[in-house]
């Protein structure tokens, strides 16, 4: 699993987590958090959802990217795609 680690403003992995802290989990004391999804991407942010959980933002660069490849399985060409998304 994998939780937002606030005050280095990055992920922290369940490894991470046991080897440095001892735990299985999210330690709020230590501003380390449960994340709302886990992400297959590299987060450019964190919004707070106000329950103890943080969401980890997509670039709209990298969400562009995914959604060009989607269309281009679907049979369109890459010019195609991008247009459909301009």
């Amino acid at each position: 699993m994998k939780y937002y680690f606030k005050s280095e403003n990055r992920i922290i992995t369940t490894e991470e987590l046991t080897r440095k802290y001892g735990s299985l989990g999210a330690i709020p004391q230590l501003g380390i958090y449960e994340l709302s999804v886990q992400p297959s991407y590299e987060p450019v942010g964190y919004n707070d959802l106000g329950d103890g959980t943080y969401y980890p933002v997509e670039s709209y660069d990298s969400m562009k990217s995914k959604a060009i490849s989607a269309l281009m399985n679907t049979g369109m060409t890459q010019t195609q795609a991008q247009s459909m998304l301009a």
